[in-house]
């Protein structure tokens, strides 16, 4: 069995699982990659990225690549719900120790995976503050999060002052649904009253927001702009 520092088994080289190898693979993590469609494993070795063209429902084609190498992620990326799902249930059986991770589209598949026994899940449509907060424990996920968001040009993080007397000044977190109300997440904000310490918005505490304070929020652009505008012609208003 070969060691290998960093090493991460990626499954997928599709529209996510291309742009988190290639990332991986600049970032020097000693990334395999399995696929079962060959032109997909030609395009990545192309990238100089190690890939092996197999059946995903052979499963002796999976144990032979496992104990080929020392593994320190296994990261499920294929564009298919149900292929990472079945992967996880596939690799978990095999060593219910193998820390694995992987993305997924919807809330159904993600409580199967973590059903499963998958440690990371991304829902690449539904990447909650609560979700991104676990997940930034991880290198590996930092590195896949970065992607998503590059992949994704319509998604964006951004920072937005408290302007005084806007609708926000002086409201406390828990008064505000950014998520009803404007299809955006609070992630966090920066509170200027405690030498600019940042706090997760999902860590329970009911924290008054203030003028000053630094908003962190990730979200559709055309929705961040809209609230952009919405505190800010909140402003105006009272002035009038």
């Amino acid at each position: 069995m070969q060691e290998k520092n960093n090493s991460i088994l990626l499954f997928g080289y599709g529209k996510y699982g291309e742009k988190i190898a290639n990332s991986l693979h600049k970032s020097n993590y000693e990334v395999v990659l399995v696929d079962e469609e060959q032109k997909l494993i030609d395009k990545a070795a192309k990238n100089g990225i190690k890939a092996y063209c197999i059946d995903l429902e052979n499963d002796e084609e999976i144990v032979s690549i496992l104990v080929s190498y020392n593994f320190n992620h296994i990261f499920c990326a294929m564009d298919s719900d149900e292929k990472n799902i079945y992967l996880a249930i596939t690799m978990k059986s095999i060593d219910e120790n193998l820390d694995i991770i992987s993305i997924c589209e919807s809330k159904d598949s993600e409580k199967k995976l973590e059903l499963a026994g998958v440690r990371g899940v991304l829902n690449t449509l539904d990447a909650t503050a609560q979700n991104i907060y676990h997940l930034l424990k991880s290198p590996v996920m930092i590195e896949a999060i970065e992607n998503l968001l590059y992949f994704n040009s319509d998604i964006d993080f951004v920072e937005f002052e408290v302007p005084k007397d806007s609708f926000l000044d002086g409201k406390f977190i828990k008064e505000c649904d950014f998520k009803r109300d404007f299809n955006i997440i609070l992630l966090g904000l920066i509170d200027v009253e405690f030498a600019d310490k940042f706090i997760f918005a999902t860590r329970g505490v009911n924290h008054k927001i203030d003028a000053g304070d630094i908003l962190l929020l990730i979200g559709y652009k055309k929705d961040l702009e809209a609230f952009r505008e919405k505190l800010t012609q909140s402003v105006l208003d009272k002035d009038a």
